[in-house]
């Protein structure tokens, strides 16, 4: 019979610079004994583990506490989660910064949408679109004035598979 066993560490906690993931390993042979950890571990702080428990649970209020718990420890899946979980558009906005700030992508597309300085917008769809981010890629060329930019933006999107960028490429 396999033993029970639980690993803390790795990237996400706060002694690992890189907060965008977690090295989070539980061994264990039935689903009670999983929640069994994971509590354990977001009782003891552990910022991974508070999301992983959130992301489980039952109850809409414990998954935004535990969320918010492990938001405040700057765990950046949290700080994105929370975010989408927050009813005031400023607090929502307010986290989605954090965790775009921290190089959450998504986050930074999102923020990027609701955002209603157009300067603003374009900066978190430049830095999304920057890294990849096929969406903000699409909707940043959408917004460029410059044709020739334009075009490498669709160009981008529409190498990524993305049909509407395709399709745009053809009108310009």
């Amino acid at each position: 019979m396999k033993q029970n066993r639980v690993s803390y560490g790795g990237a996400g906690t706060k002694a690992a610079p890189d907060r965008t993931a977690a090295r989070l390993e539980i061994d264990c042979h039935d689903a009670d004994g999983r929640e069994r950890f994971l509590r354990t571990a977001a009782r003891a702080g552990h910022a991974p583990a508070m999301y992983e428990f959130a992301l489980h649970c039952r109850n809409p209020a414990e998954t935004t506490y535990w969320l918010r718990e492990a938001a405040h420890e700057d765990y950046v899946p949290a700080m994105y989660e929370y975010a989408l979980r927050c009813i005031d558009p400023r607090h929502r906005r307010d986290w989605l910064r954090r965790a775009a700030e921290e190089g959450h992508l998504e986050a930074a597309y999102r923020l990027a949408r609701e955002c209603n300085d157009p300067i603003e917008k374009r900066r978190w769809l430049r830095i999304a679109a920057e890294e990849g981010h096929i969406p903000a890629v699409h909707e940043l060329a959408m917004l460029c004035n410059d044709t020739a930019e334009r075009r490498r933006w669709l160009q981008e999107a529409a190498r990524h598979g993305w049909a509407e960028a395709a399709a745009e490429l053809s009108d310009l």
